[in-house]
Parts: C-alpha cells; sequence; structure tokens
C-alpha cells in the first residue's frame, strides 16, 4: 500500500476525535511510505479507548494500523519511537 498525506490527515483529524494531543508515525509508513505493510503509530488517546480508535482507523483506511500508548513515557520502545518518529499531530 502507499501511505498518503490523505491517510495521515485523515488520522490526525480521528485522533482528535477521540482526544488525543500527539500522534507520532514511525515503521515502514514513514520511511518507506510507498511499500508499507501497515501503518504504525503512538499516541495518546486515551488507553480504554486505542484498541477502538485503531480498528475504527483500520476500517475506514482499509489498511493495518498498530497504535501504540504514548503514556508510558519511561519505557525504552516509546522513547525510542519519539526519537525516531515523526510527530504528525
Amino acid at each position: 500500500m502507499v501511505v498518503t498525506s490523505q491517510h495521515l490527515d485523515h488520522i490526525t483529524r480521528r485522533a482528535k476525535d477521540f482526544g488525543a494531543t500527539q500522534v507520532i508515525l514511525f515503521g515502514s509508513a514513514l520511511t518507506n511510505p510507498e511499500d508499507a505493510r501497515d501503518i504504525d503509530i503512538a499516541t495518546d488517546v486515551p488507553l480504554r479507548d486505542i484498541d477502538l480508535f485503531a480498528g475504527t482507523l483500520e476500517n475506514e483506511l482499509r489498511c493495518l494500523v498498530d497504535a501504540v500508548p504514548l503514556q508510558q513515557k519511561d519505557h525504552p520502545f516509546i522513547q525510542y519511537v519519539v526519537r525516531i518518529g515523526k510527530r504528525i499531530l
């Protein structure tokens, strides 16, 4: 699949609907958007809603979306994502 600016705009709009103030794009959608297998994002969508958020995006964008919570800022993986990712919201 090709990840376009329209995909990213849609993700940020939906994230705001779910109460997010941050979305960070990482993984193949960032490094190789022409051949991405999925869209990896980290977000501060409330934990109780993160699965619903990802599922909503998958249904609307018709592609796999992996959403990881930013709430655990001390976790090494989250620190890595913040460092290498691109903030889109």
